[in-house]
C-alpha cells in the first residue's frame, strides 16, 4: 500500500512558517498580471488574492485585454519595476498571440521576479549547488524557484529526504519552468535523470522509461498518459499534470492502479497544486529579505 501525499498537512506547516516570517517584515505588495480571461488563470488568481488577504499582503490585480500590444505590457511592467512599493511581480500564463516566454518574462526585473521565471534567474539555477532541503526551505537561495517546482521538490523531499543519489528519475515534459530546471537540480543531487516528451511517446518508448524509473515526475498535462501498470513496484510518483477527461479533471498518471504499485504518490488534482500559491508567497518573502539586506 502506497503512502499518499497529504498536501493539507504540508500546507499547514508551510503557511505557519510564512506567517512567522511576515511578522519580521514590512507590508509586502504583489502585482499579479492577467492577459485575457482564461479560466485556469482566473482560478489561480482567485487563490492568490484569497491567500494574500489572509496573510495581510497587499494584492494588486492588473487585468489586460487580449488586444494588448507587447509594447504596452512592457511599459506597464517597467512602471511596476520602478515602483518601490511593489515587492514582486507575476505575469500569469497563458499568454496571447504568439508571445514567447523569454520575451515576456524578461520584462520582470530579476529582483521582483517572484516566480523565478526571468531567463537570467532560470540560468542562475544551473550554477546552484544546494541540497533538496535547501530548495524546499529557500532561505539561503540567491534566486526564487518557480512555485510549482518548489512544490514538486517539497513532495520529493518528504518521500525520499536527500536520498535521490543514484536513483533513476524519469521526468515527463520539458518545459522551461518545470522539466528543464528540475532535471538540473536532480542531476546535481547525483540522480540519473531522463527527460521524456512527445517524441518519446511517438517512438513508442515511453513505457520503457516509466517502467525503469525509481522516481516518476509528470507534468505533461495529458490525461491518463501514463498507465498505472507501467509504474515500477516501490517507485515514487509525483503527478503535476492536469487535464480534462470525460468532463472531469484528472492527472497524467492513472492514479487508481498506480497507487497500488508506488511506495509514495502525489495525485493530481488534489496534490502539490495546493502548495503552489503558498510557495508564491514564500518567494515574495525571499525577495523582501533580499531587498532588506541590500
Amino acid at each position: 500500500m502506497s503512502e499518499i501525499f497529504d498536501p493539507n498537512s504540508a500546507a499547514q506547516e508551510l503557511e505557519s512558517k510564512i506567517r512567522k516570517k511576515l511578522l519580521t517584515l514590512p507590508k509586502l505588495h504583489l502585482a499579479s498580471i492577467a492577459l485575457g480571461k482564461d479560466s485556469s488563470c482566473m482560478v489561480y488568481r482567485s487563490s492568490q488574492k484569497k491567500l494574500a488577504l489572509d496573510l495581510g499582503i497587499v494584492y494588486h490585480p492588473l487585468d489586460f485585454s487580449k488586444d494588448i500590444e507587447l509594447s504596452e505590457l512592457s511599459a506597464r511592467v517597467k512602471e511596476l519595476n520602478k515602483n518601490p512599493e511593489i515587492t514582486g511581480i507575476i505575469i500569469n500564463k497563458p499568454f496571447i498571440n504568439d508571445w514567447k516566454e523569454e520575451e515576456v518574462f524578461s520584462l520582470i526585473d530579476v529582483d521582483k521576479d517572484v516566480e523565478g521565471v526571468n531567463p537570467l534567474n532560470l540560468g542562475r539555477l544551473l550554477m546552484l549547488d544546494f541540497s533538496l532541503k535547501d530548495f524546499v526551505e529557500a532561505g539561503s537561495l540567491p534566486v526564487c524557484l518557480p512555485p510549482t517546482l518548489r512544490s514538486i521538490l517539497h513532495a520529493l523531499f518528504l518521500s525520499s529526504g536527500e536520498n535521490v543519489r543514484s536513483k533513476r528519475v524519469t521526468i515527463v515534459g520539458f518545459t522551461s519552468i518545470i522539466g528543464k530546471p528540475l532535471a538540473f537540480i536532480l542531476a546535481n543531487a547525483l540522480a540519473t535523470v531522463s527527460i521524456v516528451h512527445i517524441g518519446t511517446s511517438e517512438a513508442g518508448d515511453l513505457p520503457d522509461y516509466i517502467k525503469a524509473a525509481d522516481i516518476v515526475i509528470s507534468a505533461a498535462g495529458v490525461p491518463s498518459l501514463i498507465k498505472g501498470e507501467w509504474i515500477k513496484q516501490g517507485a515514487v510518483v509525483i503527478d503535476v499534470g492536469t487535464g480534462k477527461k470525460e468532463n472531469r479533471l484528472c492527472g497524467d498518471i492513472e492514479f487508481k492502479t498506480a497507487k497500488d504499485r508506488a511506495s509514495f504518490i502525489s495525485p493530481s488534482p488534489g496534490g502539490i497544486g495546493i502548495l503552489t500559491p503558498l510557495y508564491l508567497f514564500s518567494n515574495l518573502i525571499l525577495l523582501a529579505e533580499k531587498r532588506r539586506k541590500k
